[in-house]
């Protein structure tokens, strides 16, 4: 009977070992414990929230990433799910310095609330940045088509006729006579005739450097504006002007086996007063051309022969310059005056010898054509808050005078 007593109660704490650890001695450990960071992020000198600010949590000396966030429009910032370790904690923005902390958790405290986290701002500010728009090359507007030829580096060393052979729509023939669709155009200066234009454009066009130029504008249906002269069209030049602030100029030199241009440009503004001049030269060398011609004929069986040889030396040198006054009366109303001269002339000697039936004479000439011309303009222009709306008057004085000096001398050998 005690035997029987004797192993029930054996049994009875075997099964209540069992009930304590249910696999034994071997069985798995208790799940891991997990928490979570909470903080709050602010300006250290506004005081306010900053949202979006990033959040990294990292560990060990590899600083391996373990988690990560970013604070929401309060500054708040929460990370869950961090196992208790040691880590660092980093927040940083745009602008700002990153700080870093370092947080610890345990099984026992796996939350841990970081409180209120300031952040400064960076001590460095970014420069000043320019932003620069440059217009296209050519741009197609309403009523008219415009070449910007101050952004074509290959104009420089150039004339005004160099720079029309680049303009669509126009078409200039070995001689810098201008057509518009085959048609005859009229040349404005600034939106104004010239009396130079008058005589020869292609000459006129040959006195104008290419660095004076800022803009060319194809008007094909010109408006009331323009007078109607030109069939085909007008060819509006527009000469730079610098509307910048203090003085500046530029010199602007080319060199070559046939001809040398020269420009120099001078700008001047205070306040509201504005001066530029400028000056164009263009000298073409010497060009030598020679002549010779031989004819002979029978007539009733007499035999006349006439030979001629002979040269001619030619050369051109031409002179533009101008000086021009802007004046702003107040934001509304402008007054500008504009003076312009040209100065060209082209020519040399030449002579011939003619032998008429083995008879010599000898034909010596000179000749020297050109032609100066002063244009004077003076502009009133008033605007008004109304975009497009203005008021303009101006007025032009053009004065000119063409010079033709010639001279031939025929030396005979019967005299």
């Amino acid at each position: 009977m005690k035997r029987i007593l004797l192993f029930i109660a054996i049994w009875g704490s075997v099964a209540t070992a069992q009930a304590q650890y249910p696999m034994g001695p071997g069985a798995a450990p208790k799940p891991k414990v997990t928490g979570r960071i909470t903080a709050l992020i602010l300006d250290s000198l506004t005081k306010k929230p900053i949202d979006y600010a990033s959040v990294a949590l990292t560990k060990g000396p590899t600083n391996k990433s373990v988690n990560g966030g970013v604070s929401d429009d309060k500054g708040k910032v929460v990370l869950q799910n961090i196992a208790p370790d040691t880590y660092s904690f980093a927040v940083g923005f745009l602008g700002y310095k990153t700080k870093l902390i370092t947080v610890k958790t345990s099984p026992e405290r796996p939350d841990a609330n970081l409180g209120t986290i300031y952040i400064s701002p960076t001590e460095s500010s970014l420069k000043e940045v320019a932003i620069v728009g440059q217009k296209a090359m050519i741009e197609n507007k309403v009523d008219k088509l415009v070449y910007n030829a101050e952004n074509d580096i290959t104009n420089a060393g150039g004339d005004a006729s160099d720079v029309m052979r680049k303009v669509p729509m126009l078409s200039v023939d070995m001689n810098g006579n201008i057509q518009l669709r085959g048609s005859s155009v009229r040349v404005l200066i600034n939106g104004k005739p010239s009396g130079t234009m008058a005589n020869s454009v292609a000459d006129a066009l040959k006195m104008i450097p290419a660095e004076q130029i800022k803009s060319v504008e194809v008007i094909t249906s010109p408006s009331a504006k323009y007078d109607a002269e030109g069939s085909g069209g007008i060819i509006n030049i527009i000469t730079k002007k610098s509307s910048a602030e203090g003085t500046s100029g530029s010199v602007n030199t080319s060199a070559g086996t046939r001809s040398n241009t020269g420009a120099f440009n001078l700008n001047v503004k205070s306040g509201r007063l504005a001066v530029t001049t400028n000056l164009g030269v263009n000298h073409a060398y010497p060009q030598s051309s020679r002549i010779d011609n031989f004819n002979s004929s029978t007539i009733n069986g007499a035999t006349n022969t006439v030979s001629q040889s002979g040269f001619s030396k030619w050369s051109r040198v031409g002179y533009n310059g101008s000086a021009g006054l802007d004046y702003d009366l107040n934001g509304y109303n402008n007054f500008s005056t504009n003076v312009k001269f040209n100065s060209f002339s082209n020519g040399g000697p030449g002579s011939s010898d003619i032998l008429v039936n083995q008879v010599l004479s000898r034909n010596i000439r000179d000749m020297d054509m050109g032609f100066n011309n002063v244009d004077w303009t003076a502009d009133y222009r008033k605007t008004s808050k109304r975009e497009g709306e203005e008021f303009s008057i101006s007025g032009q004085l053009t004065s000119g005078r063409n010079t033709s000096d010639f001279s031939n001398e025929f030396i005979s050998a019967n005299l």
